[in-house]
């Protein structure tokens, strides 16, 4: 139960940051589509790469993080579930909570942008790699919620836990 509870939670925090992310973007289209030359020419390939990893990935996994040092994101306060230290059981500190939501969060997904692009210039083999990799990371932290203690990766190296309140 704890699996599914944690998977949920998860879900409620991806949907929280994707959903206004959504709209920045469709609002970007509509307006590059309404008058592309006020808009300029389209940045390189290699240029976006960067900037969804500086401008979104790592700014929202420090916004996670901050949540998560509070004892919890809004995910995990919805289902009930408390982010603590593993020796103290306190909240965790930020520093704490930044590496684990770098492993959780921030790895996969960066993995899984960078095999859209890859995909897209038709690296399928690049892509595949990185798209396994990213599938990767999420299954061992299922596997290892389910079958590991309810601890995952990311949660030992950052020394922390997860606990039903």
């Amino acid at each position: 139960m704890l699996t599914a509870r944690r998977g949920l939670a998860t879900a409620i925090d991806y949907a929280a940051l994707a959903a206004p992310l959504a709209l920045l973007a469709g609002l970007a289209v509509a307006r590059r589509r309404r008058n592309p030359a006020a808009i300029g020419p389209a940045p390189s390939p290699a240029k976006v790469r960067l900037l969804v990893a500086a401008g979104l990935t790592i700014p929202l996994s420090g916004l996670l993080a901050a949540a998560e040092a509070t004892g919890g994101s809004p995910g995990k306060r919805a289902l009930g579930l408390t982010l603590s230290d593993d020796k103290t059981a306190e909240r965790p500190t930020f520093p704490q909570a930044l590496t684990r939501t770098l492993l959780k969060t921030a790895l996969p997904w960066e993995l899984g942008h960078q095999a859209v692009w890859e995909f897209r210039a038709d690296n399928t083999s690049r892509g595949a790699v990185l798209a396994t990799g990213a599938y990767a990371a999420l299954g061992w932290q299922a596997w290892s919620i389910a079958r590991g203690g309810g601890r995952t990766y990311p949660d030992r190296v950052a020394g922390t836990r997860v606990t039903q309140d």
